[in-house]
């Protein structure tokens, strides 16, 4: 029963984590979108990356509560991080230009939603696995 409840305050803390990340994430490819209009693939790659130093930090230090070195934890998140940066333009491009989605509220809340479960199970089986929390 404690492996469910440390399970479930992971997910919770990771979850807190990932929502600012998603809000610093969606926020400045809003921002960028409305103030250079340029086009949604390229604002969305923008705003990923404000999100990944927001994730990476809190994950590390929050979420997992990690001890291991940067340099053998940070390599593997950028993998991670690439995977879920990945998996965010080619879902834009689907989603937007194939599909005929609109992006700020239909594909960009998809996206937000989906792509950090792939993440969660990279970060907990992968970039984080050696940590007991």
């Amino acid at each position: 029963m404690s492996s469910y409840k440390s399970l479930f305050a992971l997910m919770v803390r990771y979850g807190m984590v990932g929502v600012l990340a998603s809000l610093i994430h969606a926020g400045i490819s809003l921002a960028v979108l409305a103030v250079f209009d340029i086009e949604p693939f390229w604002s969305h790659a923008i705003g990923f990356f404000g999100g990944l130093i927001t994730a990476y930090l809190g994950h590390y230090h929050y979420s997992f509560k990690d001890d291991g070195a940067h340099k053998q934890r940070f390599p593997k998140f950028a993998i991670t991080a690439g995977t879920g940066f990945a998996l965010h333009q080619s879902g834009v491009y689907l989603l937007v230009n194939q599909l005929q989605l609109t992006y700020q509220t239909q594909a960009l809340p998809l996206l937000m939603v989906t792509v950090p479960m792939v993440t969660f199970l990279m970060s907990k089986f992968w970039v984080f696995r050696n940590n007991p929390h």
